[in-house]
């Protein structure tokens, strides 16, 4: 079936636009017609979707070409044909750098208008399906920079979809380890700059003293050992993205001759009289509070508005526990391929421990964690004693576990005694004996803590932090058996 085809036609002459609709609706083309750019404008917010614009440029006092300025600025991607009964080289050049697709010129010819309109309907589908093939690139890739599933992860995803395909400066907000600089790195890769370079500095790690050299650059002689020229941080991003990490330790100084060098888009180095041009994207990043150096007069109020443009709160581990046995594995594959060391998995008893961290290092603390954990294991799953280091600092999500005999099965499975006939579950006799898979370790806190509650779902609910629908449509995913 032949997928419908619409235009927008915006002419404000009744009888032109009567004579378009006369041509295109034997062709099978819906026309929805527009007299002003106000209707124009109003038709797009009901139906933004049109597979053509067609655009006068004499509209009454107004110019289309206005129309399709703002409507380019604002991200249009809909192919604009621009009409006219002018025929001027100067007209059509101006309709072609404003962002029109083709140029037609009035008295319009069936053939003619019924051929562009069928090219620059083609190169729409191209462009929708180009949009969403990068959209299902990105989603792949968000899994290889950073592993999550949870409520919090899926909202940050949202959050850098939004600004992944512009060049809007970016602030990332987020205590240390939360992954500032892959998500920076993130939107490097799959924004309209991947092809340039990443380029990240430090305002922290570098002294005051050279942070105006390493961020613009010197020339040969500008300063004791400077023996040769060298090119800044900005130079060294023209043409990509460059991620200034902790903006919030920046010196005052260096601020002020920061903002300057933003709105000017070009640079001196230090020691040079030369106006060098860049293009960049800026990323920023910090654990400070912005609002609060702004308060106390540490950080430039004009500087922090030119910076945190699209601010991206990152959540810390605490916040998002959901992911935190996800993290864990990923981390075990990544070490042991390092390693070589023989190690499978974790045991759900030592997961329960992790969970009881707050963990104020966030992912960091937790990946350096596991690092000693993989190099010290010996056993192929990771159990309690292979993270002497982490201390309870809050409430596992499991609730404290029952006794679990020692010498019997593999550490963190033991076999459960069969709950009580009168509980209305059955619990298998033994737990899995060789648990590598996700399901193996839910199915594994299931059964622990049905065990532990003697059958009762929604006491095994509450011990595991879930909605009783929810445990109820686990253990029917994973197969465990309860009475109808």
């Amino acid at each position: 079936m032949a997928q419908p085809r619409r235009v927008l036609l915006i002419d404000d002459d009744p009888f032109a636009r009567q004579v378009v609709v006369r041509m295109l609706k034997p062709e099978g083309w819906t026309i929805v017609e527009a007299d002003t750019i106000e209707r124009a404008t109003a038709a797009l917010s009901e139906n933004p979707d049109p597979n053509v614009i067609l655009l006068d440029i004499i509209l009454g006092e107004e110019n289309g070409l206005d129309f399709l300025e703002a409507y380019r600025s604002a991200g249009g991607q809909v192919p604009v044909l621009v009409i006219t009964s002018m025929d001027d080289v100067n007209t059509a050049v101006a309709a072609m750098k404003a962002g029109a697709y083709d140029f037609l010129v009035k008295p319009l010819s069936i053939e003619r208008l019924t051929t562009a309109l069928a090219n620059a309907a083609e190169k729409a589908q191209l462009v929708r399906e180009n949009i969403t093939l990068r959209r299902r690139v990105r989603q792949e890739s968000f899994s290889r920079f950073l592993v999550g599933e949870s409520r919090a992860m899926m909202k940050l995803r949202e959050e850098m979809e939004k600004v992944v395909e512009s060049d809007i400066p970016v602030c990332l907000l987020g205590e240390t380890g939360t992954g500032k600089e892959l998500v920076a790195r993130w939107l490097h890769e799959n924004g309209p700059r991947s092809k340039g370079p990443f380029v990240d500095l430090n305002c922290a790690a570098i002294p005051e003293t050279l942070i105006e050299s390493e961020l613009f650059g010197h020339e040969k002689g500008a300063f004791t050992n400077a023996i040769v020229r060298h090119r800044g941080k900005l130079e060294q991003a023209d043409g990509g993205t460059l991620l200034l990490d902790e903006l919030g330790e920046m010196a005052a100084a260096t601020q002020a001759r920061l903002l300057r060098v933003l709105q000017e888009r070009t640079l001196n180095r230090v020691g040079g009289a030369e106006r060098i041009p860049f293009d960049l994207r800026l990323i920023s990043a910090t654990q400070r509070d912005l609002n609060e150096l702004v308060r106390e007069g540490k950080f430039r109020e004009d500087l922090y508005f030119r910076v945190v443009v699209y601010p991206i709160r990152l959540p810390p581990l605490r916040d998002r526990k959901d992911d935190l046995s996800l993290l864990v594995h990923h981390f075990i594959r990544k070490f042991r391929e390092r390693t070589g060391r023989p190690v499978e998995g974790i045991t759900p008893e030592a997961l329960v421990k992790l969970e009881a961290h707050d963990w104020p290092g966030n992912v960091r603390e937790l990946e350096n964690a596991v690092f000693r954990a993989v190099v010290a294991a010996r056993g192929p799953f990771l159990t309690s004693v292979d993270f002497p280091d982490v201390e309870p600092s809050g409430v596992p999500r499991f609730g404290p576990r029952p006794y679990l005999p020692k010498d019997e099965g593999i550490q963190g499975f033991p076999p459960p005694q069969p709950a009580p006939p009168s509980s209305g579950v059955p619990i298998p006799s033994n737990l899995p004996r060789n648990p590598v898979t996700m399901e193996d370790y839910e199915r594994a806190a299931i059964l622990l803590a049905l065990e532990a509650e003697n059958g009762n779902i929604k006491a095994a609910a509450d011990r595991l932090e879930m909605a009783r629908s929810t445990l109820y449509r686990r253990i029917k995913a994973l197969n465990i058996p309860v009475p109808d």
